[in-house]
C-alpha cells in the first residue's frame, strides 16, 4: 500500500518571524503600511502554536471611519492556513484607537467563531498613526461574551438537535411498530 502524505515545506529560519506582545505586531512591516491610511483596514495575522507566523492577509478595505469584513471569510482564512491563533489588526485612520462598540462587538464573536473550531484569538490591534490600542491587553475580549446575535445562533443549533431528535424518535418509533407488527403476525401464524 502506498500512502500519499502532504508535506509541509519548513521555512528557513531567517525567513520565520515570530510576534509574542502586540508591539511586535505594531512593528510588522504589513501594519506599518496600513497605519496611515485613510481608510480602514483589516489585517489577519496567523500563527502556529509557537507564535510564529504562518500568514498575514489583507481581508478588507473599508470606509474612512468603518470596514465590514464577513465573519466567515476569517474562519476560512484561519482553517485554510492551519492557523492555531489569530491576532487581527485594523486601523483607525481617525488616530484614535478607542474600540468601537462594533469593534468589541465583532471582535467578541469572532473570538467565539474561532473557538469552535479550536483556533485561540490572541488579540485584536486597533492602531493609529503612532500609537496603538492592544483588545487583548485591556481585557476587552470576553470568554462570557453575549450579544443578540450569538443567542440567536444558540437557538438556532438548539433547535436543529430538537428537530434531529424529533426524527430519530419519529423512526425509532416506526420501527418499534414494524416489530410489533412482525411479532404479531408470527403469532397468528402458530394459531
Amino acid at each position: 500500500m502506498t500512502l500519499s502524505i502532504e508535506i509541509q515545506k519548513k521555512p528557513n529560519v531567517e525567513d520565520q518571524r515570530k510576534v509574542c506582545k502586540s508591539n511586535e505586531v505594531f512593528e510588522l512591516e504589513e501594519v506599518q503600511e496600513i497605519k496611515d491610511a485613510v481608510q480602514e483596514h483589516l489585517l489577519f495575522i496567523g500563527l502556529d502554536t509557537k507564535n510564529n507566523i504562518r500568514n498575514i492577509s489583507l481581508l478588507g478595505v473599508g470606509k474612512s471611519n468603518m470596514i465590514e469584513v464577513d465573519l466567515k471569510s476569517i474562519v476560512r482564512t484561519a482553517l485554510i492556513t492551519a492557523s492555531d491563533k489569530v491576532i487581527l489588526v485594523h486601523n483607525h485612520p481617525s488616530n484614535e484607537v478607542e474600540p468601537s462598540i462594533y469593534d468589541k462587538d465583532f471582535t467578541n464573536v469572532i473570538n467565539k467563531l474561532l473557538k469552535t473550531y479550536d483556533v485561540e484569538l490572541l488579540d485584536h490591534i486597533i492602531v493609529g498613526k503612532d500609537k496603538y490600542l492592544s483588545m487583548g491587553k485591556e481585557k476587552l475580549i470576553s470568554k462570557e461574551y453575549v450579544t443578540d446575535r450569538g443567542e440567536f445562533t444558540k437557538e438556532a443549533l438548539l433547535m436543529e438537535e430538537n428537530h434531529k431528535l424529533k426524527e430519530k424518535i419519529h423512526k425509532l418509533t416506526n420501527e418499534l411498530q414494524q416489530y410489533k407488527k412482525r411479532e404479531q403476525e408470527e403469532e397468528d401464524e402458530f394459531e
